[in-house]
């Protein structure tokens, strides 16, 4: 009898005709903006040359500045530049002021989902580590991003979740600038993954694309190891850089996640993961307006395939952003009969498409220096995430053997690899096609094993 209504639940839960809202951040720390550097984006973006004076910074942020621009692209320049955009938050004591509000219960519960939960936020944190340069003063280092939210939501005892979000890092190395490919200036995503999987136990089944850009090199990497994509920004609107800040041209521009092509990421196909649309909130391009969200509602009338995602960044001012959205869904929900409810990245996915929730076990055996580590359920790609430390405290990323693909892979220690006794740990990670992510690791001692397997 128990079973019976706890499957009518369940039943009840997933075929409820709701419009899941998945709310990103792109989060990155405190970013110190000079004027010198405002007048710089200026230039690049618009093409005009105006003194870099706090007196034109003050007209600009009034709106009367004279600009030799036409009527559109004038539109479009004080959505880039106002006194929202420029409002950052330039230090760890700035950004603290703001969490203190965006963290607390009571100001949450201003905006609440048709089953009165409260806002939920999906904090997807980059690590800034390994430049050369730092203008605009991010806060370096591996871990501090991750650990100042995981803190944060600890402490005000609330629901959102961390993700995984990362920066290509550019040629000339500087910490504001981008790179278009994940691997070849530097190994940071690999280090920055091992050391999370080490240090922190944790791996992730969701990601956002730093810059909005994706490439053939990141599409085959997250196609490996990561299940869960919210970096599609297709839209009809104009950016003025368009192809250095973003490349979502002829991407679906609807609101059904969709699995990519093996080698053209903005096209439908076989490939493994998902990719989801995510539009701005807050800034100039790839914005998210009423049409948008209604259009989401709309398709979730129909019973399509839907999940209502948007992004903004942690630097800047974030109150403004959750009145014009909630504004936004409040209406379309009258207006189409369709209830929202504020969701993790990864739980949107599993309920929208009914995913089942269950945990990844390894089963792992240590013989003669060789490691056999074999999954009775197939994981997401054809092999874990290998993560290494030395006793030197040095990390590495390697592959398995792949015995089987998706199932079953061995790793041996020789002098190829890694004497057991410089080894400090020996630890790997892998989320199935659902998004549940396994983290094990093991460390030896007197050449024997000891293992710990973790679910998150």
């Amino acid at each position: 009898m128990i079973f019976l209504i706890l499957s009518l639940q369940i039943n009840k839960f997933f075929n409820m005709n709701y419009l899941n809202i998945v709310h990103l951040v792109d989060t990155e720390g405190p970013l110190y903006e000079s004027n010198k550097l405002t007048f710089k984006r200026i230039k690049e973006i618009f093409k005009i040359q105006i003194k870099p004076t706090k007196r034109n910074l003050n007209k600009i942020l009034n709106r009367s500045i004279n600009l030799k621009l036409n009527k559109k692209d004038k539109q479009l320049f004080y959505k880039s530049f106002n006194e929202n955009t420029l409002n950052y938050k330039k230090s760890l004591r700035e950004l603290n002021i703001q969490n203190e509000i965006i963290f607390n219960k009571e100001y949450r519960k201003k905006f609440k989902d048709s089953f009165g939960n409260i806002w939920k936020i999906n904090w997807n944190c980059v690590d800034h580590v390994n430049y050369s340069s730092n203008p605009q003063k991010r806060v370096l280092g591996f871990h501090k991003i991750y650990d100042y939210y995981s803190k944060f939501i600890k402490r005000k005892n609330i629901k959102d979740t961390i993700h995984f979000h990362f920066h290509p890092v550019s040629i000339n190395n500087v910490a504001n600038t981008t790179g278009n490919h994940y691997f070849s200036n530097s190994d940071n995503l690999f280090q920055i993954l091992t050391r999370r999987i080490i240090d922190r136990t944790w791996f992730p089944s969701v990601f956002r694309a730093g810059f909005h850009i994706e490439n053939p090199d990141s599409h085959w990497f997250l196609n490996q190891y990561i299940p869960f994509d919210f970096s599609n920004q297709s839209c009809d609107q104009t950016n003025l850089n368009y192809g250095r800040f973003e490349n979502w041209k002829n991407a679906p521009k609807n609101w059904t996640p969709y699995h990519p092509a093996h080698d053209n990421y903005k096209k439908k196909g076989n490939s493994r993961r998902w990719i989801a649309r995510c539009l701005n909130v807050g800034t100039r391009i790839a914005t998210l307006n009423q049409k948008e969200v209604n259009k989401a509602f709309l398709a979730k009338k129909r019973k399509e395939k839907t999940i209502l995602a948007f992004t903004n960044h942690d630097f800047r001012s974030m109150d403004r952003d959750f009145e014009s959205v909630y504004k936004m869904l409040k209406k379309a929900s009258n207006k189409y009969k369709i209830k929202f409810r504020f969701s993790d990245a990864r739980e949107a996915f599993q309920t929208e498409f009914k995913m089942t929730k269950k945990k990844l076990k390894f089963k792992v055996k240590f013989d003669n220096k060789k490691i056999f580590i074999e999954s009775k359920d197939k994981i997401f790609g054809p092999q874990p995430f290998l993560a290494l430390k030395t006793k030197s405290n040095k990390y590495f990323h390697e592959n398995f053997f792949i015995e089987e693909p998706f199932t079953k892979w061995t790793y041996t220690f020789d002098r190829h690899s890694i004497d057991l006794k410089n080894l400090d740990f020996f630890a790997f990670a892998a989320n199935d096609k659902f998004g549940n992510t396994t983290i094990v690791k093991i460390n030896f001692k007197n050449n024997k094993m000891n293992l710990t397997q973790t679910h998150i």
